[in-house]
C-alpha cells in the first residue's frame, strides 16, 4: 500500500517515462565527493549526506542525491549560498528546494532539505536498512533491475512498496498515520 504523499507523487510522472538501470558507476562517487566539497565550502555547518543507490554501490539511473540538512525556518538563511553555486532552483516542496543539473553524464539532484519531517526521516531510516543489511540491500536492487523494462512510475510503486514494507508501515498506519 503507498501513502497518500507517494501517490500524490506518482501522479506526477509521466506515463511515457521510461526507467533506465545501469551498473553501479565509481565515477559517480568522485562527483558526489566534488559537489559536497563545494557545498561545505560555502556551508560547513550543515550536514551533508549523498543518499540514494550510488553510495550504496549498487545499479541506478546513473543519478547522483545529495540533501544538505536545514531546519525549514532556517532555510531561507542557506539558499542564496546554493544560488551561487547552482543558480536558480528547479523544484521547490514544502519543506525543501531543490536544484537538478548534470554533470558528466551523471543527473545530480541537490536538496536543501528538513530533516525533522517525516518524510526525510524515513528516506534516511531506508538507507541506513539498506546499508546496514546485505540482504535487503540485495531485495532492493533485484526491484531495480527487475524493472528495466517499466515505466518509472510502474518502478516507482514497486520501490515505494518496497520501502513501506521495510519500514513496518502497514495497510493501516498508512490510512491512519496517527495510530
Amino acid at each position: 500500500m503507498l501513502t497518500e504523499g507517494q501517490i500524490k507523487y506518482l501522479t506526477k510522472i509521466s506515463d511515457d517515462q521510461r526507467m533506465v538501470v545501469n551498473p553501479f558507476n565509481p565515477k559517480g562517487l568522485e562527483i558526489a565527493e566534488e559537489v559536497i566539497a563545494g557545498i561545505k565550502a560555502v556551508e560547513p555547518q550543515l550536514e551533508v549526506l549523498l543518499l540514494g543507490s550510488l553510495p550504496l554501490k549498487i545499479s541506478g539511473q546513473e543519478d547522483i542525491d545529495i540533501s544538505a540538512f536545514c531546519i525549514k525556518s532556517e532555510q531561507p538563511k542557506h539558499i542564496g549560498s546554493f544560488r551561487k553555486l547552482y543558480g536558480e532552483p528547479t523544484r521547490q516542496g514544502t519543506n525543501s528546494t531543490g536544484w537538478d543539473f548534470q554533470k558528466e553524464g551523471f543527473s545530480i539532484s541537490v536538496w536543501l532539505t528538513d530533516p525533522t519531517i517525516e518524510t526525510t526521516k524515513a528516506q534516511i531510516q531506508v538507507f541506513n536498512m539498506l546499508k546496514n543489511n546485505p540482504h535487503l540491500l540485495k531485495e532492493y536492487e533485484k526491484i531495480k533491475e527487475d524493472s528495466k523494462d517499466l515505466t518509472y512510475k510502474e518502478y516507482q510503486t514497486k520501490k515505494y512498496e518496497f520501502y513501506n514494507r521495510i519500514l513496518g508501515l502497514s495497510d493501516s498506519k498508512i490510512l491512519n498515520p496517527e495510530s
